[in-house]
């Protein structure tokens, strides 16, 4: 409330004149005006600001209404925002120029009406206002509306009140366009935010959430966008026989940079499932994104293929070093291979060089973004590379000791632990992005008995052995489609079909042959809805595979629909006109439709 003690004022007669008696003194109105300008200061919003606007004229000027007006542009009226007590006849959107509200924003000017009864088109039939301040509320050269003070008694207000609401309303004007900046900037920052949230959102799809083993190599990832998205990026693609793997840095931060990911993530994923060099991906992998790229945007990448013996080969594109870790040592070396950031210029597969390398059982690479060698702690020390490398190594170190053995898994928490004790309570000053790729510990182990397993020649023995394997490795990819095989020749088929789709999902093996493989178990067990899809996703691979086609039509006629199974043969004969077994298949559905349609009829 105000804290401003004046005596209640009246209207009275002296010398046949009306005359105000009482109410403000020139003290007060000082009073009152350095109490608005404090008040006003305070606001944040637009409904807070109309409030206190109507508090203020209620407390200063003993009102029977008070109107705030602003000027719709889309309505081209003056609209009734807020008023203190709903009136008779309502308050209703007024043209410019029209009543005393209406004339005042048309000219611009205050007004002081002690007797509206002489001014009648001031008001609306019936309204019982009789004095009127009214004054317009602007900023800079603008009219934003108007406000007013009314009492149903003639010549109550003087100059002074018409002063003191002016005042008002310059500050109301000043406040309005305050708020309205903060409102915008508070519903900019609300909008920026949900773009955020729905672009983390969009980009988690794109960043692996579980990275499963492939043949005996084990990941651990670390990703902490420094916020709602990130401009690091990574990914592991399995193509069967080989695996790639890349992380990559995005110049920047924030929305851009993570656009530029989700880019690259698409170039990614196609060109990694087909067969060119390392080398060759970087040149098509810059060509496609490139010329889409904002000037002075570019980024950073390192790109791993690791095979089936767990060699690998890796280029490297103006990245961090590769660390490749010692399992059996207390070493670690820094792997490097020529190559220019990525999205600056032409680039051609000369310019990068793939070099090679061999994981031994427990050995591990790590790619890292350089969020974590360029993070400092509470003194401002940057962590630096080789201190990163040694935390790395110490904490494999330690595992070795306490465990026994050092995973991917353990080690990557491990490892963090150790980083955010150096970081302290300093904020992340870049997004983080890490993989770990290890060759398992047990691999070799796995691969001997599994030899053991191929090459013994009583089959029982030898499911034992491959059983023995499985238990060392389970990802290990030989020993999946051996014990598939071992299963199957045992007429133990839901076993045999559950090692088929863990080699499946394991490798990342997408061929014709396979899916068909798994949909020939699926269908001697019964299970047709699901050799049906391995049918269909063969097909999907190779149209003209003649095994699948032919076994996906006999799936059709089970379910009697001999005219979709005549289609499959008719498209794989398409594609493989020269295929003697889909022609007869063929010859075979067409009597098979006949006989169907023959007894339809």
């Amino acid at each position: 409330m105000i804290d401003v003690k004046y005596g209640k004022r009246k209207v009275v007669n002296y010398r046949g004149a009306r005359m105000v008696v009482g109410g403000l003194t020139a003290k007060n109105k000082i009073d009152i005006l350095l109490y608005i300008s404090r008040e006003f200061a305070q606001i944040n919003s637009q409904s807070e600001l109309f409030d206190r606007v109507l508090t203020l004229c209620e407390e200063i000027f003993e009102v029977d209404n008070i109107h705030l007006r602003l000027w719709s542009a889309s309505n081209h009226k003056l609209m009734p925002v807020k008023f203190m007590a709903e009136s008779e006849p309502p308050a209703r959107p007024l043209d410019s120029g029209e009543g005393f509200s209406g004339t005042v924003f048309a000219h611009r000017k205050s007004m002081l009406e002690e007797d509206l009864t002489r001014h009648p088109e001031m008001i609306d039939q019936g309204e019982r206002t009789r004095c009127v301040v009214c004054v317009p509320v602007m900023y800079r050269d603008q009219v934003l509306g108007t406000l007013s003070i009314e009492k149903h008694i003639p010549y109550f207000y003087r100059m002074d009140d018409l002063e003191i609401l002016e005042a008002m309303a310059s500050q109301l004007g000043l406040a309005l366009n305050e708020v309205e900046l903060v409102e915008g900037l508070m519903e900019a920052r609300s909008r920026i935010e949900s773009d955020l949230r729905m672009g983390r959102n969009v980009q988690s799809h794109i960043i692996p959430r579980r990275i499963d083993p492939w043949n005996g190599i084990h990941f651990y990832y670390h990703y902490e966008p420094m916020v709602e998205v990130s401009g690091d990026y990574f990914n592991v693609i399995r193509q069967g026989n080989t695996m790639t793997a890349i992380i990559a840095d995005v110049s920047g931060h924030g929305v851009p940079a993570a656009l530029v990911t989700m880019a690259l993530h698409h170039h990614f994923q196609q060109l990694a499932t087909i067969n060119i060099s390392l080398p060759e991906l970087v040149e098509e992998l810059n060509r496609q994104i490139q010329p889409n790229l904002p000037d002075g945007t570019y980024f950073t990448a390192q790109i791993v293929r690791i095979y089936q013996d767990h060699s690998f080969s890796f280029v490297n594109a103006g990245h961090h070093k590769l660390l490749h870790f010692d399992y059996n040592t207390e070493t670690y070396e820094g792997l490097d291979s020529t190559g220019i950031p990525l999205g600056i210029a032409k680039v051609s597969r000369e310019e990068y060089i793939e070099k090679k390398g061999q994981l031994r059982p427990g050995d591990f690479l790590v790619l890292l973004t350089d969020g974590f060698a360029e993070q400092r702690n509470e003194a401002g020390e940057p962590a630096g590379v080789p201190r990163v490398a040694s935390w790395l190594q110490e904490e494999k170190s330690r595992l070795m000791e306490r465990e026994r053995v050092a995973m991917a898994d353990m080690l990557g928490p491990s490892f963090l632990v150790r980083f955010e004790e150096f970081t302290g309570q300093r904020p992340a000053e870049d997004d983080f992005a890490m993989l770990i790729l290890q060759s398992s510990p047990f691999f070799a182990t796995s691969e001997a008995i599994h030899e053991k397993a191929r090459k013994a020649s009583d089959s029982e023995q030898s499911l034992k052995l491959a059983l023995e394997a499985y238990n060392e490795e389970p990802s290990y990819l030989k020993n999946l489609l051996l014990l598939s095989k071992l299963t199957y020749v045992k007429k133990d088929l839901n076993e045999s079909g559950r090692y088929l789709r863990e080699y499946i999902h394991s490798s990342g093996e997408a061929s014709a042959q396979i899916h068909c493989m798994l949909g020939n178990v699926m269908y001697q067990t019964g299970n047709f809805a699901d050799a049906k899809t391995s049918y269909k996703r063969s097909l999907a691979v190779n149209p003209g595979f003649a095994e699948a086609a032919i076994m996906l039509s006999r799936v059709y006629v089970r379910e009697e629909r001999p005219a979709r199974a005549q289609d499959v043969l008719r498209i794989a004969h398409q594609c493989s006109p020269g295929d003697e077994k889909i022609r007869t298949a063929m010859k075979k559905m067409d009597g098979v439709v006949l006989e169907s349609a023959g007894k339809s009829g």
